[in-house]
């Protein structure tokens, strides 16, 4: 497993005995969502990518998130590409 770090600083590699740490650039952008939990979600969809989230994605994400999470989902998505945007909409959505 390869751990990786977004940064808005420079791009590299470093070393701590046996592992290695990708410190990979970005956009402030992308950093803007930094340490919140909409950052998290985020990325993971993108990591997931457009085709790959469905129903049962964005179900067991509702799930797992707490009412304050999805608020900051919601205040967060301007922040995120549309289709990103939308995905976090719908896990926000009060399906109770």
């Amino acid at each position: 497993m390869k751990l990786a770090f977004l940064t808005d600083g420079v791009s590299r590699t470093v070393h701590i005995g046996n592992q290695s740490i990708l410190l990979k650039h970005t956009t402030p952008r992308n950093m803007a969502t930094a340490g919140r939990i909409s950052g998290l979600v985020i990325q993971a969809l993108r990591h997931f990518k457009q085709a790959h989230i469905d129903d049962q994605v964005v179900a067991t994400l509702r799930a797992k998130l707490t009412a304050e999470d999805k608020a900051v989902l919601l205040a967060d998505a301007s922040l995120a590409p549309v289709w990103i945007a939308d995905v976090m909409r719908r896990i926000a959505q009060d399906k109770g």
